[in-house]
């Protein structure tokens, strides 16, 4: 499936939810913008920072959290990696037909600005229910709105009743803090050890933590960004392929050019002559 470079368009129906899945490239990025309808995140795979208002410190969103936004928020998000974000969508209407609703909404609203993270069983429900709706939205069945506002409502009563401790934990955060310096730092020597030791976790925890974040081993992320480093190098600054390889980090430049043609399925010198066309 072709995945966006542009935000997914949304337009609410007269029921009052809509759900809407958005599949970003790595790299993908919102610009800042604000809706006339409320959203609640919901992050089924990769991991990617919301951005609210002009603030340059962000939220980061792992796989399998949730987070609310309240309409009229200026926001603008940013991909880590690939990322399917499932979105619900709910209108004013909605929310205030009943009083109850507006009160869950609003309670959801109150944990921010941490992320939600439910468990296993919890997440299991939340993907049934968003799969519920899209599957309802696309048919033309009597009863298809009714569905679709239980679930939604169904939704709203499971998050507004996880506990209160049940946000982003700290290993994941120290662990996103890890990846992002890994993007700045993607040509100096790093191990496993070493990054779980900085998390202040076990080697298998952190290595978890860090491929559910990006799909990737340590080692493979810090040489992926490197390649990507070295391919801009080569394919649009002229730089020497000997040039572009240290100045991404590799030592070795047979394993350089083994490791980038696995990852470009060619060469660097012919990469290097395309740029040139």
């Amino acid at each position: 499936m072709k995945r966006r470079q542009t935000p997914v368009d949304i337009s609410i129906p007269p029921w009052g939810v809509l759900a809407a899945e958005s599949m970003h490239g790595r790299g993908f990025s919102m610009p800042r913008d604000r809706h006339t309808f409320h959203e609640l995140y919901f992050v089924y795979r990769g991991a990617l920072k919301y951005f609210e208002g002009q603030a340059t410190d962000s939220v980061y969103l792992t796989q399998g959290s949730l987070f609310p936004i309240e309409r009229d928020r200026i926001h603008r998000i940013e991909d880590v990696s690939e990322v399917t974000l499932l979105i619900l969508a709910l209108s004013d209407s909605f929310l205030t037909s009943k009083p109850y609703q507006g009160d869950l909404w609003k309670e959801l609203l109150s944990r921010r600005p941490m992320a939600l993270r439910p468990d296993d069983y919890l997440r299991a429900k939340i993907e049934n229910s968003f799969r519920t709706i899209l599957a309802e939205q696309a048919s033309d069945r009597l009863g298809a709105e009714t569905i679709i506002q239980a679930e939604a409502m169904q939704l709203l009563v499971t998050l507004a009743r996880l506990p209160a401790d049940c946000s982003e934990s700290n290993s994941y955060t120290r662990v996103a803090s890890i990846v992002r310096a890994l993007d700045e730092s993607y040509y100096e020597e790093w191990s496993v050890d070493e990054a779980a030791r900085r998390a202040h976790l076990s080697r298998r925890r952190f290595t978890m933590i860090f491929r559910e974040l990006t799909g990737m081993g340590l080692l493979e992320y810090r040489n992926d960004r490197r390649l990507e480093q070295a391919a801009n190098l080569i394919g649009g600054h002229g730089s020497t392929i000997a040039g572009a390889a240290f100045s991404s980090g590799f030592q070795d430049l047979a394993h350089f050019y083994r490791l980038f043609k696995r990852k470009f399925g060619k060469p660097p010198g012919e990469w290097a002559t395309e740029g040139e066309d």
